[in-house]
């Protein structure tokens, strides 16, 4: 059984701002998008929305955890 070395089990606080910077970013790309499919870029929009789809939907995600 491997131990965990002092890493804490709940995260700092810090890191609570992460989900909504994420929610935030997801939701901006997904506006934008819109925006530009109204206006008449539609290849532009479909790739901005594909990656506020990624970003709301989880699809990128970093865990590091550092070891001293």
């Amino acid at each position: 059984m491997a131990s965990h070395d002092g890493i804490p089990d709940r995260p700092r606080r810090g890191s609570r701002a992460l989900p909504w910077f994420t929610a935030c970013v997801g939701l901006l790309a997904l506006v934008v998008a819109a925006v530009l499919a109204l206006i008449g870029h539609a290849e532009v929009a479909v790739a901005v929305g594909a990656v506020g789809v990624a970003v709301a939907g989880g699809g990128l995600r970093v865990t590091v955890n550092v070891r001293r």
